[in-house]
């Protein structure tokens, strides 16, 4: 079974919208290049546009077959990016990454945080999903919404993932996780047993 992506979400302030090329400039100096938003994340922060316009590009591909998923976060008022959403579906689960941009106000963030627990609420729901999950650093800002959010903290990974925004080459991560239960498969039939009775049954007929 392959995931079906959310195509737009719409909430009183925001559009939840796939990246397009359009938006390096605006996604580089909002997250991607800002030291403080990327401060906690495993990867490293952009040096220039050109490297975010190549991140868009690879969101792209993704999007085609299934394998990778990234949306923009963006306010209807301003035009301005809130948020950036990351999708890793290997059904039955899909791992979840979330940059909430800094600049802005804590407005902005509030609103990202509430157009993100829509986008959760429905993932959880899709066929085939039944489990997703985020990890996020120990000492960060992030793991303190993610109970508010229905995720579960499963596990204290240390040496999980690099900080190297930070200098760290592996630091500790907590794991969230939000579930729903999964129907149980029928038993699928024992040949062997099948094949028993009709050797008795022959032979019983021809006896």
């Amino acid at each position: 079974m392959r995931f079906v992506p959310l195509d737009r979400m719409e909430t009183p302030y925001l559009v939840l919208r796939p990246l397009a090329p359009a938006d390096a400039p605006a996604l580089f100096d909002e997250m991607l290049g800002d030291i403080g938003t990327m401060r906690d994340l495993p990867v490293p922060r952009h040096r220039n546009v050109e490297q975010t316009a190549a991140f868009i590009d690879e969101a792209l591909r993704g999007w085609q077959d299934g394998t990778l998923i990234r949306y923009a976060l963006e306010c209807k008022e301003t035009g301005r990016l809130t948020a950036l959403i990351e999708l890793k579906p290997a059904l039955p689960r899909i791992e979840v990454g979330v940059v909430i941009s800094r600049l802005g106000g804590a407005r902005r963030r509030r609103a990202g945080v509430l157009a993100l627990q829509d986008l959760l609420d429905w993932l959880i729901e899709q066929p085939g999903v039944y489990r997703l999950f985020a990890c996020c650093a120990v000492d960060g800002a992030a793991h303190s919404s993610m109970e508010r959010l229905g995720f579960v903290q499963e596990a204290l990974l240390m040496n999980h993932e690099p900080r190297p925004n930070r200098g760290l080459l592996a630091d500790n991560s907590y794991l969230y996780a939000r579930t729903r239960p999964a129907p149980t498969l029928p038993e699928p039939p024992n040949e062997g047993v099948a094949w028993l009775r009709t050797t008795l049954q022959w032979s019983l007929e021809n006896a």
